[in-house]
């Protein structure tokens, strides 16, 4: 292919004039970019942007209302509006405790294991919580006869500590916690509108007004020589 053949002019030009810096074309540059920012957007039409958290729908905040309600109404209207208000019969001067401490120490283990929701509350229960309940119910009822002498202050939560770590049928059987905890737990029984286990009413049978509230570790009994008796029978003495 023939070369073009260029014009004396021109490389005359080109030779003799000063070197010019290319000036760039700043408003094809504009242009450019306005462009691109214009794509950028259209990709980016309807729901693509990322937006923050849309608001719960109506039907989630309802969800979400019914949770904080608690989950341990009372069973009847006839009931106190705290469950910590329900009167329990006294037998010769004591709310009778028909079950072993052991029977009471797995219902308040339960209670912090399953995080039960406190009767009537979206709280649940923790050893601060249960003592406190429990310091309540102490407080509002006449004083009793335990290891540390006659009083009605409640267990603290070192108190209780020391009650859940016992074995044994009645192991802290004379502790606060034993007798508060055992009122605690009919308390709730009755505000949900639980029956009495076969356990239960055979116990109502087996003692009458309730059990000897002791610890066989603690318990001292004086007697003729070969009449001690064993850790079972005092477990089970009656009141």
């Amino acid at each position: 292919m023939p070369r073009e053949k260029i014009p004396k002019s021109r490389v005359k030009n080109a030779r003799t004039e000063p070197y010019r810096k290319p000036v760039k074309d700043t408003e094809a540059i504009d242009s450019a970019v306005y462009q691109s920012e214009t794509e950028d957007k259209d990709k980016h039409v309807g729901n693509a942007w990322p937006k923050a958290d849309a608001a719960p729908a109506a039907g989630a905040k309802a969800a979400s209302k019914k949770r904080e309600e608690p989950s341990t109404k009372k069973a009847s209207a006839d009931l106190p509006d705290s469950y910590l208000d329900i009167a329990l019969e006294e037998k010769e001067g004591e709310v009778p405790c028909y079950e072993d401490a052991a029977a009471v120490r797995r219902k308040l283990n339960a209670l912090l294991d399953k995080k039960a929701k406190i009767p009537g509350s979206t709280k649940t229960f923790n050893k601060t919580s249960l003592s406190k309940e429990m310091c309540d119910i102490a407080q509002s009822h006449h004083p009793i006869k335990t290891t540390a002498g006659v009083r009605n202050d409640g267990p603290s939560v070192r108190a209780l500590t020391a009650f859940l770590k016992k074995s044994g049928s009645m192991g802290g059987g004379d502790s606060e916690t034993y007798y508060y905890g055992n009122m605690l737990l009919e308390k709730m029984r009755i505000w949900s509108g639980e029956k009495k286990s076969k356990t239960r009413e055979k116990a109502e049978e087996e003692f009458p007004n309730g059990r000897y509230r002791t610890d066989p570790a603690h318990f001292k009994i004086l007697g003729r020589p070969g009449e001690q008796p064993t850790k079972t029978e005092v477990a089970n003495m009656k009141r």
